[in-house]
């Protein structure tokens, strides 16, 4: 028998927990479009010279980075980021 059970269902994201026999899933989603809008933002409005904003990552992302180790991994976030997949969350476009 499967059930599910909401957990957070804040504006930022949803968590649901999927109970099926003896396996648990946790199942997140996040509506990232607020988030590649402030990139889109940062885009047009630059800081300034001496700060460099180069993306913005949803939390989802940022969560996943953690659970499968890389959450500290400069060289995985520049792979990552430098990924065109990702280039929506990018509010500087020169190479990282």
């Amino acid at each position: 028998m499967k059930e599910a059970f909401t957990l957070d269902q804040s504006k930022r994201h949803k968590e649901e927990l999927v109970v099926e026999g003896d396996k648990f899933v946790l199942n997140t989603k996040q509506d990232v479009a607020p988030v590649i809008e402030h990139a889109k933002f940062l885009k047009r409005k630059p800081p300034g010279k001496n700060f460099r904003h180069v993306a913005e990552v949803p939390l989802v992302i940022y969560h996943q980075a953690v659970r499968e180790g890389w959450a500290d991994d400069q060289n995985a976030w520049k792979r990552f980021l430098n990924n065109p997949d990702n280039k929506l969350f990018r509010s500087w476009e020169g190479k990282i």
